[in-house]
């Protein structure tokens, strides 16, 4: 039986794959950290750790009373992200897009033996003049220098679905991108709008590959799940 643990499990992408986390029979616990109680806490093998997301070395597994022994941990996934108009700022934009991400990945390498499945985005690079894309490219560097087991990073495009919150630039971005993916080459391919229940299926069907290394997997690889 696994133990998983989770970040970000309230937003779009987390929600769909705590469906599936709590549907999987081989995973007995799953560790939902955040800084308020969720809808899933008195769910049957979910754990929840009320947590500062600023301070994850506060962050401590509950003992296995059987082997008198903190749970190890199968598998981590990341799906934190937000937006700097809901944010408020640019600096609150990075602080939940880089260092929430970062400091949960430092716990995780510093802890566990764990895969660590993060959400990124097309196009993340560090030296990218869009803030979004360079917060994400910053990111994905930080994460890439810690001494994880495995590390997935999901570069989605534009991201469409069920959301508790209307993203103005994602709905008018959405049919131009459709309509653009269309056409017979592979980087306008790429762009075709990514529904949020594939990309958390991309996620839970990969975590289940015993692998090894880094492995960043791109939008075209995401639309085939």
């Amino acid at each position: 039986m696994k133990n998983v643990i989770i970040v970000g499990a309230t937003g779009a992408t987390g929600n769909q794959l705590m469906q599936q986390l709590l549907n999987d029979v081989t995973i007995e616990n799953i560790y939902v950290v955040h800084y308020r109680p969720t809808q899933f806490q008195h769910l049957k093998k979910v754990t929840e750790i009320i947590l500062d997301l600023a301070n994850f070395d506060d962050l401590a597994i509950a003992v296995d009373t059987t082997m008198n022994s903190a749970a190890e941990i199968d598998c981590a996934y990341c799906c934190l992200g937000t937006t700097r108009k809901k944010a408020g700022s640019l600096a609150a934009f990075r602080q939940v897009d880089k260092d929430y991400i970062v400091n949960f990945g430092t716990w995780v390498a510093n802890h566990t033996k764990a895969q660590l499945h993060v959400i990124s985005a097309v196009g993340a690079n560090a030296k990218s003049a869009s803030s979004y894309l360079q917060t994400k490219g910053e990111t994905e560097q930080l994460l890439r220098q810690l001494p994880l087991s495995v590390l997935y990073l999901y570069q989605p495009t534009l991201l469409h679905g069920k959301r508790d919150e209307f993203r103005l630039i994602e709905a008018i971005a959405y049919y131009p991108l459709a309509i653009i993916s269309l056409l017979p080459f592979t980087l306008l391919k790429q762009q075709k709008p990514i529904a949020i229940e594939q990309l958390a299926n991309a996620i839970y069907q990969l975590s289940q590959q015993v692998t090894s290394g880094h492995h960043v997997i791109s939008s075209l690889e995401i639309q085939q799940y």
